[in-house]
């Protein structure tokens, strides 16, 4: 054999083990990435701790404004749902005759539970949020108002629980990571 021709083989016989290494790397990490995955008794504890932070929350300014039989249910991903969404309803003691109450929706995607929806019904008003807009239909000017909750916190004008929950108990309604809490 020439020089050229072993210069080839031995070419040939790297690229067999950079072959191999690569098929081997690309079975581990997938292996390595299931481990990291957080377990279902993770996921939901996580959630808990969210609903835990926000039954202490105030559900508005006033005192006398505080949530009571808070409850969460927690649904597990299926076919028809690739994904955990959970719930949390709760009653709203609130200086009022009649009763209050609120419920907020969540998601479990990209490893972080999501606020994604939420209402409250107070005697005077009803409130909607999806994600970070909100419309609240007033008992008092029979009108509704509409706008982003960014603005909305800024000017301090709503009274509402969903608003500490997303900014508060969550990070712009995403699940603060480790480091944040």
């Amino acid at each position: 054999m020439t020089i050229k021709q072993w210069r080839s083989l031995v070419s040939i016989f790297f690229v067999c083990i950079i072959c191999l290494v690569v098929t081997f790397a690309n079975t581990f990490i997938p292996n390595v990435s299931a481990a990291i995955e957080p377990s279902s008794t993770q996921i939901i504890d996580r959630f808990e701790l969210i609903r835990n932070k926000m039954a202490k929350l105030r559900f508005c300014y006033n005192e006398s404004c505080f949530y009571r039989n808070v409850t969460s249910k927690i649904v597990p991903p299926s076919n028809s749902n690739p994904h955990y969404t959970a719930s949390i309803s709760a009653a709203v003691e609130r200086p009022s005759s009649s009763p209050d109450l609120a419920d907020y929706h969540f998601v479990y995607v990209n490893d972080l539970w999501q606020l994604v929806k939420g209402e409250e019904f107070t005697d005077v008003a009803d409130y909607v949020f999806i994600g970070d807009r909100y419309e609240i239909y007033s008992v008092h000017n029979s009108h509704t108002l509409r706008g982003n909750l960014d603005k909305a916190k800024d000017d301090g004008g709503i009274k509402s629980g969903y608003l500490p929950l997303y900014y508060e108990v969550l990070d712009h309604g995403i699940e603060r990571v480790k480091a944040d809490t």
